[in-house]
């Protein structure tokens, strides 16, 4: 009787420790590449598109455009709002101008990185 109270608790111990270092090697040092890269990915990619400037607000950064559809991004013709990257860029823009322009993603919505 003695050996087998020995004998299992023997086992019970090596099972216990076995599940311990499992754990301890579960420390998450090797995921650090497993970050999302979809969202790093688009704020790398330019956009380019044609639209019409139908609102310049200085004061907000921001431009109005009526653009065609973005096949990029499988968008269709719309109106949008947009931030510049550098606000010289809204001196370059007048009302009722149909311009080029490039746009990437931010954190906060689509960003104009260039307008020709």
């Amino acid at each position: 009787m003695k050996k087998l109270l020995v004998s299992s608790l023997t086992i019970i111990l090596s099972f216990s420790a076995t599940s311990i270092l499992a754990e301890q090697k579960m420390d998450h040092d090797d995921m650090e590449n497993m970050a999302p890269k979809a969202e790093t990915s688009d704020q790398q990619i330019t956009h380019s598109a044609i639209g019409t400037v139908t609102k310049v607000d200085i004061s907000s950064k921001k431009v109005t455009l009526v653009h065609e559809p973005i096949e990029s991004l499988s968008w269709p013709a719309m109106t949008m709002g947009f931030s510049v990257k550098d606000e010289t860029l809204l001196n370059k823009l007048k009302v009722g101008e149909t311009v080029d322009f490039e746009f990437k993603k931010a954190e906060q919505g689509y960003v104009i990185t260039e307008v020709k």
